[in-house]
């Protein structure tokens, strides 16, 4: 998938552009809607393929990339060293679903200036993005709460933070059950019930709603 936007309407405030590569979609439209309210950031465009990045960078000429350690097909810093030919200077803000401690370091050591795991708040997030924009300090944005504490939060059964890991990786219901080795019915069932306890309609209000800090963790493997 590859997506650009329309240039805003003009006004007084500089508009920093921002493109965004991360092969899970309701990831993305989840950090759209997060960008979308914020008048200084803009949502240029966004890619879920790799081979794609360089002639998007290439045709939008963005402020800052926001790129997925672990898109397919691709070692993260091998894409990064990929960007880095095309355009030198370009800030990069690492992002992952991965709790390896040594990334961090990795992503500060290839030279991009900040690092934020997937879980975090979306405060965060933008504050990140700002500081690489203003070739600030490094941010570096830890994970969240575990997946124990948000059941518990949520009277969330093992079974449905199960079924929400996978709705969260954009399996299908079929996928969910064969996966989780449960009937299609009863994977209808466990949904039903997390939408309810969650309040939510779809899953991506249920994936907005894990980036905007209601929800927190790893455990949804938003790699």
């Amino acid at each position: 998938m590859r997506w650009v936007a329309g240039r805003r309407h003009p006004s007084r405030l500089a508009v920093f552009r921002i493109v965004v590569a991360d092969d899970h979609r309701l990831l993305l439209e989840a950090l759209k809607g997060i960008l979308e309210p914020i008048d200084d950031l803009e949502l240029a465009g966004v890619t879920t393929e790799a081979t794609d990045l360089v002639g998007l960078l290439r045709e939008l000429q963005p402020d800052l990339l926001v790129l997925d350690y672990a898109m397919p097909g691709i070692d993260g810093w091998t894409l990064l060293k990929r960007v880095r030919r095309v355009q030198s200077g370009l800030p990069v803000v690492i992002l992952t679903g991965s709790d390896d401690p040594r990334l961090a370091k990795e992503a500060l050591a290839h030279g991009a200036r900040g690092f934020v795991h997937k879980s975090a708040d979306p405060e965060d997030m933008v504050a990140a993005f700002r500081a690489a924009l203003a070739d600030g300090e490094p941010a570096v944005v830890e994970p969240g709460q575990s997946l124990q504490q948000v059941g518990a939060r949520f009277g969330l059964t093992a079974r449905e933070e199960d079924v929400l890991a996978a709705l969260s990786r954009g399996l299908s219901l079929a996928e969910i059950g064969n996966e989780l080795q449960i009937s299609r019915q009863t994977v209808k069932s466990h949904v039903h019930n997390l939408y309810l306890k969650l309040d939510v309609h779809n899953r991506l209000e249920a994936v907005r709603i894990i980036l905007e800090g209601t929800l927190f963790g790893n455990p949804y493997n938003l790699l």
